[in-house]
């Protein structure tokens, strides 16, 4: 019976082996997902410090698909984002699953509907102007939303865990982020498809379709602004050691943490 011990390690190897065997063919796939999306739609598939991403121009205006770093040292993990330029930097809105709705708590901005039962049960809309939200969410807009909740989270449940996506509009980009890191093709082509067609949707709806042509330029990912108050940046700033987001320290203060979508944390650096 001695011999049991040895063989739970063995098996304890093996299955650790396995697992990082795994893992690492997931972020290879993952990765030949990226390669694949920046050749589908005439982009660039570049490294921004040490993570891939690519480079997209959509109808125009400069993209980037990429990974965002949330949670601790501890409790690491990344989800995904499709950012793009938007021409109203003064417009601020937010729609995300209503079930976190008691998570969210964002100063100037409105709790509203658009008059659209299913959406409106489905998501909370906070935006800081009521006639900005309808213009905004078409049902062309509401649709590809939808969609993009409806994409898994999880690589390995296709079925299952649903409606996690955030869409916010401010400092005058798009960005649409999904909590999930690993893709397959297909899965990070609807992603992609789905956040253009909303961009343009939202933008100017029209039945013409959906250009990702011209030269790609380098998109600044950088906020300009303020996540929680919409200012601009400067002054007393403090910034997240996780996602490395910049706020104001009153605004940290009055958030309690990072405001970044799923970050969650609550220590900041402070900024010279």
């Amino acid at each position: 019976m001695e011999f049991l011990p040895c063989v739970f390690l063995l098996a304890a190897a093996a299955a650790l082996v396995a697992f990082v065997v795994y893992g690492a063919r997931r972020q290879e796939r993952t990765k030949a997902a990226l390669a694949r999306v920046a050749e589908r739609f005439h982009g660039q598939f570049v490294l921004v410090d040490g993570r891939e991403c690519v480079r997209l121009s959509l109808e125009g205006h400069p993209a980037v698909l990429k990974f965002q770093r949330v949670g601790s040292d501890d409790d690491l993990h990344y989800h995904t984002q499709f950012i793009v330029d938007w021409p109203d930097a003064e417009l601020r809105c937010e729609v995300y699953s209503d079930q976190f709705a008691g998570f969210r708590k964002l100063m100037r901005m409105d709790d509203v509907e658009i008059g659209s039962p299913r959406f409106d049960k489905e998501f909370v809309i906070k935006v800081n102007s009521s006639a900005a939200a309808q213009a905004l969410l078409t049902p062309e807009a509401q649709e590809a939303i939808s969609q993009l909740a409806a994409i898994p989270i999880e690589l390995l449940n296709p079925v299952g865990l649903h409606g996690n996506v955030h869409v916010q509009w401010g400092g005058g980009r798009l960005t649409v982020t999904k909590p999930r890191s690993q893709w397959t093709y297909e899965a990070l082509e609807d992603f992609v498809e789905l956040s253009a067609e909303l961009f343009v949707a939202a933008l100017k709806p029209k039945p013409s379709g959906i250009e990702f042509v011209g030269a790609v330029k380098e998109l600044d990912v950088a906020a300009s602004q303020c996540q929680v108050c919409g200012e601009a940046l400067a002054g007393d700033l403090v910034q997240c050691p996780s996602c490395r987001t910049l706020h104001h320290r009153e605004c940290w203060d009055y958030f309690g943490g990072c405001s970044t979508y799923a970050c969650g944390q609550r220590k900041y650096v402070r900024q010279s």
